[in-house]
């Protein structure tokens, strides 16, 4: 009951607050593809199968003298950001590239708007939806233990919404011939920066983690996926655990990652990493505590087989520079520190954010030469960024 309380008080907190005004004004230093892009953004709220909350974005048809503002709802949760809602499709350029986004441990398909609108004006459909078990609204509930089949389904719900997508369009009137469904681009926050690298080929060795655990070397919850790998065998639908790795989890039409502030490096191993083999990059804070780089994002960015990779680090950044900007409520109500940094302005994280996975995806998946041209390390030289990249570019 007190849960639920806090949850409605923070809902009504919140809709007297706005999210408009972390997107209305650009700041003037923000990067070639830290800006809006030339489209209009249209979203729509969408339901499939299995994933009952799905926000899509899109470029959209622009409607003159119209600003681009539309509210969004998480359950009482309410914040406004810059697009049509249920606007039609801009065709004139389509089909667009699908990326698919995937949400953090306790967060929600609406949890980086700032991103995925984005991403939608530079010409690509964005589609993000609620992990069932691994939501802001299930461990408020205190339903964690739906974590470990997270582990297992997450991947294979991003490969769903691919699939649901090919049938918007195919079927659907307001969208049918804008989605480019064979040139998939995949992305995520933390618990969703493991779900993307798993959809795109990585695969679980639980194996690896097996061997710390009976050496001692890995702490009682690192040896929960060996204690209960059971629930994570049969929520993939397997009948024992596998020898080795794990079958993959993943679909052609994916052409590349963006991973930010990944986890779970422990439970694919050098091996089980070592399987994804599309072009990465991985966007991380140096002093991030709930993912450390040092355990997550750079034995990831070391053991994978991808031909072209980067490595974006955000000195002194924390876990929470790729989420939306606080709201005067979620500060009163004690929660600053997951949506703020205690070094960084959001604003800028957010534009660089926003300028380097939108190059890397214009490159990936639109074979954009000038976008290719921003990712050279003579042009990323921005202050409080530690930027590498690898591979045949």
């Amino acid at each position: 009951m007190v849960k639920r309380i806090l949850l409605t008080l923070l809902g009504a907190l919140v809709g007297a607050g706005s999210l408009n005004a972390a997107h209305a004004i650009e700041r003037p230093d923000a990067p070639k593809y830290g800006r809006r892009g030339a489209y209009a953004v249209g979203t729509r709220e969408l339901s499939a199968e299995g994933l009952p909350n799905i926000t899509i974005w899109y470029p959209a048809v622009r409607v003159r003298g119209q600003p681009q503002r539309t509210t969004y709802q998480y359950g009482p949760l309410i914040g406004e950001g810059r697009a049509y809602r249920d606007a039609p499709a801009d065709l004139r350029d389509a089909p667009y590239p699908l990326i698919i986004f995937s949400h953090g441990l306790g967060g929600a398909r609406i949890q980086s708007i700032f991103y995925a609108e984005h991403l939608a004006s530079h010409g690509f459909v964005v589609m993000s939806a609620d992990h069932a078990g691994s939501t802001f609204a299930d461990l408020l509930r205190g339903r964690a233990e739906g974590i470990l089949e997270s582990f297992a389904r997450r991947p294979l719900e991003v490969l769903r919404q691919i699939e649901y997508a090919a049938a918007l369009n195919a079927e659907d009137e307001g969208l049918r011939g804008a989605i480019d469904v064979e040139t998939v681009g995949v992305t995520g926050h933390s618990f969703g920066g493991y779900t993307a690298l798993a959809a795109a080929g990585a695969q679980l060795n639980i194996n690896a983690i097996r061997e710390g655990c009976e050496s001692g070397k890995l702490s009682e919850q690192q040896c929960l996926f060996v204690r209960s790998e059971e629930v994570i065998w049969r929520a993939r639908g397997l009948s024992a655990a596998p020898e080795g790795l794990y079958p993959p989890t993943t679909d052609p039409r994916i052409k590349a990652v963006v991973a930010l502030a990944p986890s779970s490096a422990l439970i694919f191993g050098e091996e089980g990493a070592a399987a994804l083999r599309v072009p990465l990059m991985v966007i991380v804070g140096s002093k991030d505590q709930a993912t450390p780089p040092e355990r997550d994002s750079y034995p990831i960015y070391q053991a994978v087989s991808s031909p072209q990779k980067a490595l974006v680090v955000f000195e002194n950044a924390g876990h929470y520079i790729f989420v939306e900007r606080c709201v005067p409520a979620l500060i009163a109500l004690g929660r600053f520190e997951q949506c703020s940094d205690s070094v960084w302005d959001m604003q800028r994280a957010h534009d660089l954010i926003n300028h380097l996975a939108t190059a890397f995806f214009l490159h990936t998946l639109k074979g954009d030469p000038a976008a290719r041209a921003a990712l050279d390390p003579s042009a990323v030289q921005f202050i409080g960024i530690t930027y590498r990249r690898d591979g045949a570019w």
